[in-house]
C-alpha cells in the first residue's frame, strides 16, 4: 500500500513539473490578439530622439500568424521573426530589401529598425499599440492599419511621388508637381512631367498597359527638371505593367524603372 501511495505521489509530482514547463511555453495573456494585424507607426523614439513622423510618411508593422514580421519602413520593405516570452516581446532576424532612397529617409528607416529590434514588452489597448525596450531607448506607437479604398485608375488626377530604377528609388525633383490623368481604360493619357505638358493613346487591361507615342509642350527648365522628364517620358513610353493599391499607382517597364503615384 505504502509502495502504491508513493507511485501516485511520484506521478502527480511529474505530471505538475510538465504542467509547469508547458506553461513556461504559451504565450503570455494579450499575445494571441496580434498575429494576422497590420499596424501603422504614428511616431518612435530611439535613445532619446524621435517625434511625429513627416505628413505622408507611412511606416507599418505587420503580425503574421506564423510567427513573422514585416512591413514597410519608409524606402524598403522589412522583414523578421517574432516570439512572445516571458510576459513580453522579442523580435529579431530583421533584414530589408535594398532600395536607395534620400539621406534623410534612409537614416530614418536604419533609426525605426534599429528600435523595432529593442523592443522587449508590449501594451495593447483599445485602439493603440505601444513597443516599448525594457531600458527605455527605444519605443514605437502604433494604430490599426485601415486600408485605402482602391481609387479608379480613369478620372483620378494622379501626382508623381517616387521614381524607381531598378534597386534604387528617388523622389521627384523639390518644387514641381508631376501628375498622370487617365481620361478612360481605352483612350488618352495627360499630365505634366513637372515642366512640360504631355498627351498621348494609351490601354489600360487587368494589370497590362501600352502607351503610345505622347506629344508634350517645349518648355526648358532647369537641368534636374529636364533629367525626370525623361526618365517620366521613357518610363512611359516602355510601360508593360499597371496596379493600384489604395491610394497608390505603379507604372512599370520590363526593365525595372518604374513610376509611383499617389492620388492627389
Amino acid at each position: 500500500m505504502k509502495r502504491s501511495v508513493t507511485i501516485i505521489l511520484l506521478g502527480l509530482v511529474l505530471a505538475l513539473a510538465a504542467c509547469a514547463e508547458e506553461e513556461v511555453l504559451v504565450n503570455p495573456p494579450g499575445s494571441t490578439s496580434l498575429p494576422g494585424t497590420r499596424w501603422v507607426v504614428t511616431g518612435f523614439t530611439l535613445d532619446a530622439l524621435g517625434g511625429a513622423l513627416p505628413a505622408g510618411v507611412r511606416l507599418t508593422l505587420d503580425f503574421d500568424d506564423a510567427g513573422g514580421v514585416g512591413g514597410t519602413a519608409g524606402c524598403n520593405s522589412y522583414f523578421g521573426s517574432v516570439a512572445f516570452v516571458s510576459g513580453g516581446i522579442a523580435i529579431t532576424g530583421i533584414g530589408s530589401t535594398e532600395m536607395a532612397c534620400e539621406p534623410g529617409v534612409m537614416e530614418r528607416e536604419a533609426r525605426f529598425l534599429a528600435a523595432l529590434g529593442r523592443v522587449t514588452s508590449f501594451t495593447l489597448e483599445e485602439q493603440h499599440l505601444r513597443l516599448a525596450a525594457a531600458d527605455g531607448t527605444a519605443s514605437i506607437d502604433l494604430v490599426p492599419f485601415v486600408p485605402e479604398p482602391d481609387r479608379p485608375l480613369a478620372g483620378t488626377t494622379w501626382r508623381l511621388t517616387t521614381l524607381i530604377e531598378g534597386e534604387a528609388a528617388s523622389s521627384i525633383v523639390a518644387g514641381t508637381t508631376p501628375t498622370l490623368v487617365v481620361d478612360d481604360l481605352a483612350g488618352q493619357i495627360g499630365g505634366s512631367t513637372g515642366c512640360n505638358q504631355f498627351g498621348g493613346p494609351a490601354t489600360f487591361e487587368a494589370g497590362a498597359v501600352a502607351i503610345g507615342d505622347l506629344v508634350s509642350t517645349k518648355m526648358a527648365c532647369d537641368p534636374a527638371v529636364m533629367g525626370q522628364e525623361t526618365f517620366v517620358f521613357e518610363v512611359l513610353g516602355a510601360a508593360s505593367t499597371w496596379e493600384i493599391e489604395g491610394d497608390r499607382l505603379r507604372i512599370s517597364a520590363p526593365d525595372g524603372r518604374a513610376l509611383e503615384f499617389t492620388a492627389g
